[in-house]
């Protein structure tokens, strides 16, 4: 009879292992999902009311989020608005560079984007007092880039091999050589189908599409979910989607340094 047992506790002592292996593995095939999340500027000086309700969603959700800071908006920001974007990054969510201005320059009297269409000069200077602006105003040291309408070409490549603190290119555009470590954008999973209105369902397709690839990088614009309440509920229903598929939420610069081994 105890060898009976002892046999019987054996079995189930493998089989509850194999379960937690089992387990384990599909929790590992899971993608890892990162938000990224665009323009924060400041308006008369405050935070933008869309960005503090996706924020206070995210923490509320335990959910780890990213900021996209056009970084002129800290030349006439208000101490309030400093402090929320330090408060923001002391609490994880990773503070990145989306351009100086977000402008559209005019060359040659042709209408261009601040990294496409822009002089190599131009757009060095314009990552730089970027950088400038966050160290000075915020204390931070931006890791990563994402090009204000995701528009970028060879001299962005050039420009940004001379910035060695910029460690992540996100959606990169050309084929132009860089050092810097890609994030490459999956058009089919992203939040907002068209730009700026959330969509659950083309969201999901495409989710269950690529739900394979290691990383997900997907888009989004909170300043355009206050326009209509359904475009922000429709993004904290991805939400809540992505944490019951039980992915893990991270940052640019955090997936960079868990690669590096």
């Amino acid at each position: 009879m105890k060898k009976i047992t002892l046999i019987a506790c054996l079995l189930w002592v493998c089989s509850a292992c194999d379960i937690s292996q089992k387990a384990t593995a599909i929790e590992a095939a899971r993608p890892q999902i990162i938000l990224k999340l665009d323009d924060l500027w400041n308006e008369n000086g405050l935070v933008h009311p869309g960005w503090v309700q996706v924020v206070d969603f995210l923490k509320k959700e335990n959910v780890t989020g990213t900021i996209g800071l056009v970084c002129e908006s800290l030349e006439g920001g208000s101490e309030a608005y400093f402090d929320w974007i330090k408060a923001r990054e002391s609490e994880g969510f990773e503070i990145w560079h989306h351009g100086y201005c977000h402008c559209k320059p005019k060359v040659d009297g042709e209408e261009r984007r601040e990294f496409r269409g822009t002089s190599a000069e131009y757009q060095l200077e314009h990552l730089t007092m970027a950088q400038s602006l966050a160290k000075e105003k915020l204390g931070i040291t931006m890791r990563s880039f994402g090009a204000p309408y995701n528009s970028t070409d060879e001299f962005t490549a050039q420009a940004l091999a001379q910035l060695p603190d910029i460690k992540v290119w996100m959606y990169k555009e050309t084929d132009a050589p860089t050092d810097k470590f890609l994030l490459d954008r999956i058009a089919e999973v992203n939040i907002e189908y068209p730009v700026h209105v959330p969509d659950f369902e083309q969201f999901k397709a495409g989710y269950e599409k690529f739900k394979n690839e290691k990383v997900l990088v997907i888009q989004g614009h909170p300043r355009s979910w206050v326009q209509e309440a359904e475009r922000f509920e429709t993004f904290k229903k991805i939400v809540l989607f992505l944490k019951s598929e039980g992915v893990s939420f991270t940052t640019p610069y955090a997936f960079y340094l868990s690669e590096q081994g």
